[in-house]
């Protein structure tokens, strides 16, 4: 009876805790479903004023602030979810490959922009805040997530040629690319 009323008992918190993990997993999915959506629409943006010979300096700031913005704001929002239990839990594939296609999209929309914009000064800077944008949000990704940098480094070896070529190093160098 004893044994009985213990797995009775726990079984409450068990589906408590699985509801709970489930629910985190949802809300960084939907996190990062709209943050690739909203990076995607800024770094189009900054892609089409690239191709703009008259874009100013402010311009391209302007943009790439944007951008760098959408990130951060994602990595603000995840960092405000608490880890479910006492440690981190393993990252699923759906997270992974929406990081993935993040970077993804948004290093193949600035392919060639760097090239474009070189004769703005700040351009380096630009890209290098961007960089540690996407390092932060794959910090705090790991940080509840453990082996989600693993899963993307996985999907993102094809593109790891781009990321040097758009000098993202930080991002290269959490991914271990």
């Amino acid at each position: 009876f004893r044994v009985l009323f213990f797995f009775v008992a726990a079984s409450p918190v068990a589906d408590s805790e699985a509801a709970l993990v489930a629910r985190q997993e949802a809300d960084i999915i939907s996190i990062l479903t709209l943050t690739r959506a909203q990076a995607i629409l800024d770094a189009t943006a900054i892609q089409l004023l690239a191709a703009n010979p008259l874009t100013t300096e402010e311009e391209a700031t302007a943009a790439f602030g944007k951008l760098t913005d959408t990130i951060n704001s994602a990595t603000t929002q995840i960092a405000a979810i608490q880890p479910v239990g006492t440690t981190k839990r393993q990252s699923s594939d759906d997270v992974a490959v929406l990081v993935a296609g993040l970077i993804t999209d948004v290093t193949t929309l600035l392919d060639g922009v760097l090239g474009q914009l070189a004769g703005i000064p700040t351009i380096g800077g630009l890209f290098g805040g961007l960089d540690a944008a996407l390092n932060q949000l794959l910090k705090g990704l790991e940080g509840l997530l453990a082996g989600v940098l693993n899963l993307v480094a996985q999907l993102l070896v094809n593109v790891a040629d781009l990321l040097r070529k758009l000098a993202l190093g930080l991002t290269l160098g959490s991914l271990g690319l």
